[in-house]
């Protein structure tokens, strides 16, 4: 019974440092990742990140430490019953055979409390590295956003593009994907100002958003650009819900509200690439932007597609 509660605890043990080895080694390779510069937002969320990692290896060496003391005290127990196996033979009387007995119940007893420690400090431990768990997303997902629009940031669409792309190839479905860029938006900054031009970004995003289904990505792709990855998605398919984003945004008739000074009518350029054999990331990309600059060529407040992921 000892030694299988032994074995169980062991088991549960290494599968909790095996659960953070992934987190930290998650952790720290998202902090050697870093590429691009980033806002203050991003850059403590990180620091978050590496001390939620350090405090998480620190979680798992303490573990370690209470797993070697339970093998060594397993092991101690061991000994005494094979030298009572040894020694029972010899002691012929009953007086001896239960002093032999109760040291082996005395043992066994201590055995028991020993093991009810490990659990409550298992306990404690799985408590906290939950925390730490919760903590570590949070900061993750912190890292990942837009801290503006609250859409997925570069790094947000850079990792979900390369997750659709693999699950499209792997499952033979369709993937477009959608640039799309707010027109004369310059303009916008320099006559109502940077705080007026955050708020017609929002609005933007969540005209993107409201378009989109549950399984689509809505991320900022820089500045005033977006992109929408599409799975399972035509490029037909894909420009008949481009087209109702780009026909409600023009229908907006926006004002500044402290003054009722008219905005105008903000428009926005859209490029559409579908994936076709030989894609990778970076080319479905430059496809898209590709027909995004066509759009904006051609007049802005337009939709460009991509002909050839049409006729493949």
């Amino acid at each position: 019974m000892v030694f299988g509660l032994v074995s169980a605890e062991v088991c549960l043990v290494g599968l909790v440092l095996l659960g953070l080895g992934g987190i930290a080694l998650l952790a720290w390779r998202d902090l050697r990742d870093r590429r691009r510069p980033e806002g203050a937002v991003a850059a403590a969320a990180r620091a978050d990140i590496a001390a939620t990692a350090i405090k998480l290896d620190s979680e798992a060496a303490a573990l370690l430490t209470l797993v070697r003391t339970y093998l060594d005290a397993g092991e101690r127990y061991s000994v005494t019953l094979a030298q009572a196996g040894e020694n029972l033979p010899k002691k012929a009387t009953p007086e001896e055979i239960g002093i032999i007995v109760k040291f082996l119940l005395a043992e066994n007893a201590k055995m028991q409390h020993e093991a009810q420690e490990l659990r409550a400090c298992l306990e404690q431990s799985r408590s906290q590295i939950e925390t730490l768990r919760s903590h570590l997303a949070e900061a993750r997902e912190v890292c990942v956003r837009d801290p503006l629009t609250a859409l997925g940031n570069r790094r947000c669409f850079d990792e979900s593009l390369a997750k659709a792309l693999a699950e499209a190839r792997s499952r033979g479905t369709a993937l477009s994907l959608v640039l799309a860029d707010i027109d004369n938006f310059k303009r916008v900054n320099d006559l109502f100002g940077h705080r007026i031009g955050d708020e017609i970004l929002k609005m933007f995003a969540r005209v993107l958003i409201d378009n989109v289904r549950t399984t689509d990505t809505v991320a900022r792709y820089g500045g005033e650009e977006f992109a929408i990855i599409l799975p399972g998605t035509q490029v037909d398919s894909a420009r008949a819900m481009t087209e109702r984003m780009r026909s409600q945004l023009e229908s907006m008739h926006l004002a500044v509200n402290a003054s009722g000074q008219q905005i105008g009518k903000i428009t926005a350029s859209f490029g559409i690439a579908e994936l076709i054999p030989g894609d990778d990331a970076e080319t479905l990309v430059e496809r898209a932007d590709a027909k995004l600059y066509e759009a904006k060529c051609a007049g802005r407040n337009r939709i460009a597609a991509d002909a050839a992921a049409a006729a493949a």
